[in-house]
């Protein structure tokens, strides 16, 4: 009977601690999902301020120094505005699972602070999930106020593109140059808010890594 009860809270204990170690992995792999996706799209975010560079520059030499064959050099425009249009969509999915995981983390926070005995250890607890969601919804709030500024951007690049598509001729590169560097100027402010938005998720990405936490 001794040995049978032993064997009993043997493995009463191990499911007890199975479960505890189940929702501390689960924590801890929601966090490391969250921290890559912030990182990822800090990444992906940076190259988008590097392709509207070689955009921009691809449109210049286009307008500026065109050659005599026009046709490679709006090629490599076109295929730049392309790139750029297609990161600008990566970006876009990626914060939208950036925001999903972020949502999983946070809900698992709740549900691992409400079973905490220690009301100190959980009153502590509710303070840093308060501070770290305070920083993800200001992120959030600046990534929508860049993509708002990224669409009607683009979408100039876009008629650009459009236009010399069916006007690829040294009159229409003429008609098109004071439109061409209104783009380059107004790419400086956009530029310093992704680069800006690129540091906030870099920087909260890192915050949350327990790479972070041990160094």
């Amino acid at each position: 009977m001794k040995i049978r009860k032993l064997i009993v809270s043997a493995f009463t204990f191990a499911i007890v601690i199975g479960s505890i170690t189940g929702c501390a992995t689960t924590t801890y792999q929601k966090r490391a999902s969250t921290s890559s996706a912030l990182t990822q799209s800090s990444d992906m975010i940076a190259k988008g301020s590097v392709l509207i560079d070689e955009t921009l520059a691809k449109l210049n030499d286009l307008v500026s120094n065109p050659s005599p064959d026009l046709r490679k050099q709006f090629n490599a425009f076109n295929n730049s505005v392309n790139e750029l249009g297609s990161a600008a969509k990566d970006i876009t999915i990626k914060a939208e699972q950036m925001k999903l995981q972020g949502a999983a983390y946070f809900k698992n926070w709740d549900k691992e602070a409400a079973q905490m005995q220690n009301e100190d250890i959980r009153q502590r607890s509710e303070a840093r999930k308060n501070e770290v969601t305070a920083r993800f919804n200001r992120i959030t709030e600046s990534y929508e106020a860049t993509k708002a500024a990224c669409i009607p951007y683009m979408s100039d690049l876009r008629d650009i593109q459009k236009f010399l598509s069916v006007d690829l001729t040294s009159e229409g590169l003429v008609a098109i140059k004071d439109v061409a560097e209104k783009a380059t100027n107004h790419a400086a402010p956009l530029k310093e808010s992704i680069s800006g938005l690129s540091e906030e998720f870099k920087a909260l990405g890192v915050s949350m890594s327990s790479k972070a936490a041990i160094m």
